[in-house]
């Protein structure tokens, strides 16, 4: 991969977006609310290395000054849309649906407008496209920062990978969502037409949903390289769901989704039951949930007499010989 010195930028074809080599992207920036960071995110967008692209701009009825930054870029080159909610839709995944509507694309990138990415990011996970033929999602490594762009942590696998993608969903996806930033992720417009969308009527996990059914249809990469920087701070819609609750209970609904799709069985749904309820009475996420929130998580997890006697069993004997049976 070149430096940033070397980097030569990958023209904007603008008579051949169905070129096998330098397919065309869409670019659905949705915003609500982050105009301390959407500048970044737009700039990040505009100085990538690979240039064949639109940037689809989604404002979802903000109430700060997002709207005057956004209209700072009418007129910019690859601004295709900029379209203004005059209500809040209700659901980021609604926007997304929105912006996929408007796409021009073989390929579509969600950026989420509080997140920003190395200028390699479109060149290298267009390369796995163009590897693998039958690649129908990319995605990379996060680096994890916070409000003030400050590293904190990483976020991915331990190795580069291509993987069929039903495996991709047993291995990685049927336990957690591994594809935790919809911004590490590009993926083919093509296979939407075959796939479940009601991922758009979820607040929160609607993103494992879709990462889950475009998985059915092909082949994942995963590129260990950390190109995508995922932040992390208190407006932030992951730790706003995570921290009321409401995405462990949405989660409920996935692993549902999961048996009526027959993606896993009854064994991995039980054991998904007993993880997530162990974490919610012993694990990292008991310390900031109330009792009441607990209760409520663990009953919509289905938790019985067995499972409570079950997950305090574990809990003692992780707390006392240090063996790790569950790592929530």
């Amino acid at each position: 991969m070149p430096t940033t010195a070397e980097a030569t930028l990958i023209p904007q074809i603008q008579d051949t977006q169905n070129s096998s080599k330098y397919p065309f992207v869409s670019v659905i920036i949705p915003n609500y609310n982050h105009a301390v960071f959407l500048k970044e995110r737009i700039d990040s967008v505009l100085n990538q290395t690979y240039q064949n692209y639109e940037i689809i701009l989604l404002d979802d009825c903000s109430s700060d000054n997002s709207i005057e930054i956004i209209k700072n870029y009418e007129g910019t080159p690859h601004i295709s849309h900029i379209v203004i909610n005059e209500s809040n839709s209700g659901s980021p995944f609604k926007q997304w649906e929105k912006g996929i509507s408007l796409a021009k694309g073989e390929l579509i990138w969600i950026a989420e407008s509080d997140d920003a990415c190395k200028e390699f990011f479109l060149e290298s996970l267009v390369s796995e496209f163009n590897t693998d033929k039958e690649c129908v999602l990319a995605f990379c490594k996060s680096i994890k920062i916070d409000t003030d762009g400050h590293r904190v942590g990483e976020e991915g696998l331990a190795y580069s990978f291509h993987m069929n993608g039903i495996d991709f969903i047993r291995k990685h996806l049927s336990r957690y969502n591994y594809i935790a930033n919809a911004s590490s992720a590009i993926f083919k417009k093509d296979v939407l037409v075959s796939i479940d969308w009601s991922f758009t009527n979820y607040r929160g996990c609607g993103d494992w949903i879709l990462w889950i059914e475009i998985s059915n249809c092909g082949r994942i990469a995963f590129n260990n390289s950390p190109l995508n920087y995922f932040r992390i701070h208190k407006t932030n819609t992951t730790i706003q769901q995570a921290f009321s609750g409401k995405n462990e209970i949405e989660g409920v609904k996935v692993y549902q989704f999961m048996r009526q799709k027959k993606y896993i069985g009854y064994r991995e749904e039980l054991r998904a039951r007993i993880s997530h309820i162990y974490s919610v009475r012993y694990g990292k996420q008991h310390t900031f949930y109330s009792s009441e929130t607990k209760n409520y998580i663990a009953k919509s997890w289905k938790e019985n007499i067995f499972i409570k006697i079950l997950t305090w069993l574990i809990h003692i004997i992780q707390y006392y010989t240090k063996i790790i049976i569950i790592r929530r």
